[in-house]
């Protein structure tokens, strides 16, 4: 058989095929009707009708019905589940479940404790939707290309995709769980961030910025799975490095990734872990700056972090650079090398600069007097 499956089972390219009898009697064990397997052989997606059913199996009430159940107006329902990034073409088209009405008639009373719904929500929204665009994209560049060979029958592929959607599905009631232990260090970090601050918009953090030298010449020629593979590597590589030294990966711009961490030690740590370690080509180089940051919906802002942005800008391949009070607060875990002072984009003075030694780590009984000259 010709053409390439996508994600779901569909074919692409193909001409109308005729579903096999015992494609149509999985199809029907899933629920669907002889009108949407009619349909689904003229668009040629058969089998991506199986991830369909699976995913729509329990969408029996409509947001009408919800606002009905609850006691809010449709217009409510329709509006929490659009800050939620959800589609709602129809408030009477059935395509919620009975768990769905619970999340709803839940989430609509968040206003009575005081909680500004729609911005929580539309985070929580934006959140989630990221991590199914990776679900999918993950499944189609590492599991589909196996179950696309020409030996693989159309039941088998219906099957595999169902399964996966309802595993899927089942991974996704089980985030409560995962939530509960961010939720624990979140507030965590939030106590120890602010132990010191008196303004509530502002944590004290080490932030970091390490970017990949070198990644865009090799960009221009390289195969995309090789790209993939090599930012794939470097992500990974980020959280445990992160992970270990009590910090956490707070995005990643294409080939650059911001950290930040609870003290100028584990960002110097951090930072130094991810620039001394690279596949051939890619060099790393890092700023890390410690200070008071703004932090709105788990992100950070301020001067803090333009100058760290600013300090990877500057360092060459295999360096990270500090500021001065940095290298200061850090001098008993790291040496540090003059740099001399630097005007950056968007200070108004030049910034005394120091370069992280990436040999061995200062000698022990060293202070946080100043920074530790090599």
């Amino acid at each position: 058989m010709d053409g390439r499956r996508s994600a779901g089972g569909s074919l692409r390219g193909m001409p109308e095929i005729v579903a096999s009898a015992g494609l149509v009697e999985f199809l029907r064990s899933l629920g669907a009707a002889d009108g949407q397997i009619e349909q689904a052989q003229r668009d040629c997606t058969l089998v991506q009708l199986a991830t369909d059913l699976v995913l729509a199996r329990d969408a029996s009430l409509s947001a009408a019905a919800i606002a009905r159940r609850t006691g809010w107006s449709a217009e409510d329902v329709v509006a929490l589940w659009r800050t939620l990034g959800v589609a709602v073409p129809d408030a009477d088209a059935a395509m919620f479940s009975e768990r769905d009405a619970e999340v709803s008639e839940l989430a609509l009373q968040f206003t009575d404790i005081g909680i500004s719904n729609r911005e929580l929500f539309r985070i929580l929204g934006s959140s989630l939707a990221r991590v199914a665009e990776a679900a999918v994209a993950l499944y189609v560049q590492t599991i589909e290309p196996a179950m696309d060979a020409p030996d693989v029958d159309e039941v088998t592929w219906a099957e595999h995709v169902a399964h996966t959607a309802a595993k899927a599905l089942q991974m996704g009631d089980a985030m409560g769980t995962i939530f509960a232990h961010h939720l624990r260090d979140a507030i965590d970090r939030q106590r120890r961030a602010q132990a010191e601050v008196a303004d509530p918009t502002l944590f004290r953090l080490a932030v970091g910025f390490v970017d990949l030298v070198g990644f865009t010449p090799l960009s221009q020629h390289a195969e995309p799975s090789q790209l993939l593979a090599l930012i794939g590597g470097f992500e990974a590589r980020a959280f445990e490095v992160a992970s270990a030294h009590g910090g956490r990966i707070i995005k990643h711009i294409g080939d650059e990734v911001m950290f930040v961490a609870l003290d100028a030690d584990a960002g110097c740590a951090i930072a130094h872990d991810l620039t001394t370690a690279h596949a051939e080509g890619i060099e790393p180089r890092g700023g890390v700056v410690f200070g008071d940051v703004i932090t709105r919906h788990g992100d950070y802002y301020g001067p803090v972090v333009n100058l760290a942005s600013r300090l990877a800008e500057l360092a060459i391949p295999g360096e990270v650079l500090v500021d001065a009070a940095t290298a200061a607060a850090g001098a008993h875990g790291f040496a540090f090398r003059p740099a001399g002072h630097r005007l950056l984009k968007g200070f108004d003075r030049p910034v005394e600069v120091y370069s992280l030694d990436q040999g061995a780590p200062a000698p022990a009984g060293a202070s946080g007097d100043g920074p530790a000259a090599t």
